[in-house]
């Protein structure tokens, strides 16, 4: 597997987490028990910056170039399909964060539909990994070679990782903190 592959295969891996973390909040919210809107909010603003930032497209540059390959123009719809999921998975973190938002401000919303918002925001979260980890990421493996994997290389910007790589305390403190304190649980 490439070093490409292997780093959006980490960021999964990493976006899993969040998602146990918002659905563990979610949880707390449901039962009645105190719910940490600020971790919440953060989370989300983590989701929507560094997937629109770098994750998605460092995806969208991968699947553009492995779909010009002949042998991947069976699964086009596949990959129709990822690209529309990033829009609209960026769309639900948005809104999501802003009801939290809306809710932080006074505005009152009934807890199911929160939770609802939520819960199905972490759905199809999961479903695009488990997509991409299964079908889309082993088809792209064996369809670029190395050669195309070293021109993807130097087209596409490196990032760092504000929470889980450089941490940007003065953006996301409350997660990494949060992250921090439970990972040495």
């Amino acid at each position: 597997m490439s070093q490409l592959l292997e780093k959006l295969h980490k960021d999964h891996i990493n976006l899993a987490r969040l998602l146990d973390l918002l659905s563990a909040q979610l949880d707390a919210l449901f039962a009645g028990h105190e719910s940490d809107f600020d971790l919440k909010i953060e989370l989300l603003d983590y989701i929507e910056h560094y997937a629109e930032q770098h994750h998605h497209p460092t995806e969208d540059i991968i699947n553009a170039a492995a779909f010009r390959k002949a042998s991947m123009q069976e699964h086009k719809a596949l990959y129709e399909r990822v690209s529309r999921e990033h829009e609209a998975l960026l769309g639900m973190a948005h809104r999501f964060r802003e009801t939290l938002e809306g809710i932080m401000q006074g505005e009152i919303l009934r807890r199911e539909e929160v939770e609802t918002r939520g819960r199905e925001f972490i759905a199809l979260q999961r479903q695009h990994i488990d997509l991409e980890e299964q079908e889309l990421f082993p088809l792209i493996d064996q369809a670029l070679s190395k050669k195309d994997w070293e021109k993807l290389e130097s087209q596409i910007p490196h990032m760092d990782d504000p929470v889980f790589h450089r941490q940007d305390y003065n953006r996301f403190r409350s997660l990494i903190d949060y992250l921090e304190l439970h990972e040495s649980e």
